[in-house]
């Protein structure tokens, strides 16, 4: 019975004694800078040359940064700007892993963070870097940022169709939507051959490859969408053994994919049609 009220007592001082050293995590400075001056300061931080391009889907960038600051520990931000606006704003991003480490001494405090970028999408191009500062402290010799670190996303993202009208023995079109970094260069296959942009064969005609907008706000102008261009298909009669694919050119690879489209038999009859035949033979008797 001692024992085990022994062994609780222990435990209780051991945690107290955890929580009270991660509380304690507090340096002496003075506002004059003698003898320690108080504020934060960039230490350490990601070399720019071990940075640069990735692959799609299969990069992955290892950044990190370490502060060092008085009289407290710094908390730590990441930041990223895409690469694909002039004026795009800072905001925070979610690191896929990420790790921090606290040294805590009288003379100076530290705080390392490790952050994994995986490269998911092309829209992770674009600047990267940390933010650090002491919670609630308003002046400017509390925070400090670390170098900015460029990030290049080169690949081809999956096919996607717009929309598609293939009326048998009609003219029809096939819209697509592109996605690559750098610009790609395609190419339809066809029953006709392979056929490029702005190019032509005796049934089918193909447009050029242009950047793809949208309408975000209506009294605003359109705005472009970052790395996707458009591209059509323009048909003469359309066959219903008419298969489509694309291949796509990129900086690493090269992709090849079937568009999955169904041509519309002129030959069914509707419901509604199918009444009205109906009614016509029955007045006919």
């Amino acid at each position: 019975m001692v024992v085990r009220e022994i062994s609780t007592v222990f435990i209780i001082f051991a945690v107290f004694s955890v929580l009270s050293a991660d509380s304690s995590c507090k340096g002496t400075c003075t506002h004059d800078g003698y003898p320690l001056p108080c504020g934060v300061w960039l230490k350490n931080e990601t070399k720019s040359a071990s940075l640069g391009t990735y692959a799609l889907n299969s990069g992955v960038a290892k950044l990190h940064c370490s502060f060092s600051s008085l009289p407290e520990p710094v908390q730590i931000q990441w930041m990223f700007r895409p690469s694909d606006s002039a004026t795009a704003q800072w905001r925070e991003f979610p690191c896929a892993k990420k790790e921090e480490h606290k040294n805590c001494q009288k003379e100076e405090i530290i705080v390392e963070s490790h952050c994994e970028v995986r490269m998911n999408s092309l829209k992770m191009s674009g600047t990267y870097k940390c933010a650090a500062s002491i919670p609630n402290q308003h002046e400017q010799r509390y925070r400090a940022f670390s170098s900015e670190f460029a990030i290049n996303v080169v690949g081809i993202e999956p096919l996607r169709v717009i929309s598609s009208r293939l009326p048998l023995n009609k003219n029809g079109e096939i819209n697509l939507e592109v996605c690559a970094n750098p610009r790609p260069e395609v190419f339809w296959h066809t029953v006709d051959g392979i056929i490029s942009p702005e190019k032509s064969s005796k049934r089918f005609a193909v447009t050029s490859l242009t950047p793809r907008t949208s309408l975000k706000v209506q009294s605003e102008p359109l705005s472009p969408v970052p790395y996707c261009y458009r591209t059509s298909l323009l048909i003469h009669k359309v066959q219903e053994n008419d298969e489509f694919h694309m291949s796509i050119r990129g900086e690493l690879n090269i992709v090849h994919e079937k568009i999955t489209v169904k041509v519309k038999s002129s030959n069914i009859i509707t419901g509604h049609y199918l009444l009205i035949l109906i009614s016509s033979l029955f007045f006919i008797f």
